[in-house]
């Protein structure tokens, strides 16, 4: 899809930090778009790596580089819609990459539902190995519209709106709030999450983009998932406001209990038994039950057995063969980005 004129069509933000080893391949990907009329603000967030020698080195004019103090990837992206030209944002991360017709398909699929907030593609689960599967199953079919009656029951697959994967509209990012600053993990899915609460998200379910586990200085690395996140609050205060939207309630209580598995999985493997022992028992799902019982039952093994089956069992789970829940120990809904 050629450019049609001088100014451009829409904005791409990158925010980057310690990403010295990707921001090239990253960068590589989104001027390689067949959409070319963009501008690419790339927002260092205090990288103390050479990430940013990289960024200031690409010859593109269409890339722009701007350096701030370390105030987290919530910051970043703030920043980066705050310097943006354009009414539609679109989001990757410094680690991530595009395929080449990924823009053009967003701006398709913006044509096709005019009346969305945001127009979001699946995406490629990359892992240092090079073994891939998509974010969210089936991976093939007409887009949809994601709404919360169906949104917290489609992301029990994987969340289907992922930060490297996703074009927003500005005026309605900024009217919810924008990215919630100060929040280490799941800022992002918080962010989705209040944006689908002001309207529906067009999904298309073909893999654009790929998300790669294997970056440098990751944050669900350097923190360990907590017991509660914000986006629990959010969905929550939705519930309450909604009491006749029952099933939704239901899927989001499911979809939160994922996380709280995570959490106990965490505890477990690296901290205190008996913290993630109490979350487990407390946790009554459905949806995980099985994984539920495993880790109860795990949890009564030496740490160092526990370690090693978990590292076991991730290492040699086959790709899975149908839409079904990931099980907390294995891999967490990928776009969160908070669980290894």
């Amino acid at each position: 899809m050629a450019a049609t004129t001088e100014a451009p069509r829409l904005s791409v933000v990158i925010p980057l930090y310690n990403k010295q080893g990707q921001i090239a391949r990253t960068l590589e990907s989104v001027l390689a778009q067949t959409v070319r009329d963009i501008e690419v603000v790339v927002v260092d967030d205090g990288s103390t790596d050479g990430g940013p020698a990289v960024a200031a080195a690409c010859s593109d004019p269409r890339v722009r580089l701007h350096r701030q103090a370390n105030a987290g990837v919530s910051a970043a992206r703030n920043q980066g819609v705050a310097l943006a030209r354009c009414p539609l944002v679109a989001f990757v991360d410094a680690d991530d990459a595009w395929y080449p017709d990924h823009l053009e398909r967003l701006w398709r699929l913006r044509l096709a539902y005019p009346a969305a907030v945001a127009w979001a593609a699946n995406y490629e689960i990359v892992e240092a190995g090079g073994r891939r599967t998509p974010g969210v199953r089936p991976e093939t079919g007409p887009p949809l519209l994601l709404t919360p009656e169906n949104f917290y029951r489609i992301a029990l697959r994987g969340s289907p709106v992922c930060s490297s994967a996703v074009m927003v509209d500005k005026g309605a990012l900024l009217a919810s709030g924008g990215f919630p600053v100060g929040v280490r993990l799941g800022e992002d899915l918080d962010t989705w999450i209040r944006l689908l609460f002001r309207g529906p998200i067009a999904f298309d379910p073909r893999p654009g983009a790929c998300y790669h586990a294997d970056g440098d200085d990751r944050a669900l690395v350097r923190h360990a998932p907590p017991a509660r996140y914000v986006f629990f609050d959010t969905g929550e205060a939705w519930r309450r406001a909604h009491p006749e939207a029952v099933q939704a309630g239901a899927d989001m209580e499911e979809f939160h209990n994922f996380f709280r598995i995570s959490h106990a999985h965490h505890q477990i493997k690296w901290g205190d038994k008996a913290a993630g022992r109490a979350v487990l028992q407390a946790c009554l799902t459905e949806a995980f039950a099985a994984e539920r019982r495993r880790l109860l039952r795990m949890s009564r093994l030496p740490q160092w057995a526990y370690q090693g089956l978990a590292r076991l069992r991730r290492a040699l789970r086959p790709p899975p063969a149908a839409p079904a829940a990931t099980a907390p120990g294995e891999a967490a809904p990928p776009a969160s980005r908070v669980y290894p």
